[in-house]
């Protein structure tokens, strides 16, 4: 009966520190995915560099929702290196895409709407949207 117990006891140890470990693998690629997207706001340079031309801004799709299509929408300036901003992007996105699935993320099924175009409000790039789609 010792025996019976003592392995009973074994066998719960490793399914808690097994979940422990699944836990904490989870937040370390939470957290990658976290600075990935970090880096890729500075290197937008939408908290930094004061918009006065629209036409200096452009915006493209991040992230993935774990039933298909962006998280949303992300400013960029065009006078940054739009190639390595975009592969970081496509990078990140793709990333979380890969989290989705390995950790089985479930999500709302909506679907995240393009933006129409940029406009520069009060200094700050602001994406703009058809009034049609704007929800009260």
């Amino acid at each position: 009966m010792k025996n019976l117990s003592f392995i009973l006891a074994v066998i719960c140890l490793t399914f808690v520190s097994c979940n422990n470990d699944d836990d904490n693998a989870k937040e370390k690629d939470a957290r990658k995915l976290e600075k990935m997207h970090k880096e890729i706001v500075v290197l937008s340079q939408v908290n930094t560099t004061p918009c006065t031309d629209a036409s200096e801004w452009a915006f493209t799709a991040i992230g993935s929702k774990a039933c298909g299509g962006p998280m949303g929408f992300i400013l960029y300036s065009k006078k940054i290196d739009t190639v390595k901003f975009l592969a970081k992007v496509k990078a990140y996105t793709d990333a979380e895409a890969a989290f989705n699935v390995k950790w089985n993320i479930s999500s709302p099924c909506d679907m995240a709407i393009p933006p129409t175009g940029v406009d520069c409000v009060n200094g700050k790039p602001t994406l703009l949207y058809n009034a049609a789609f704007k929800t009260q």
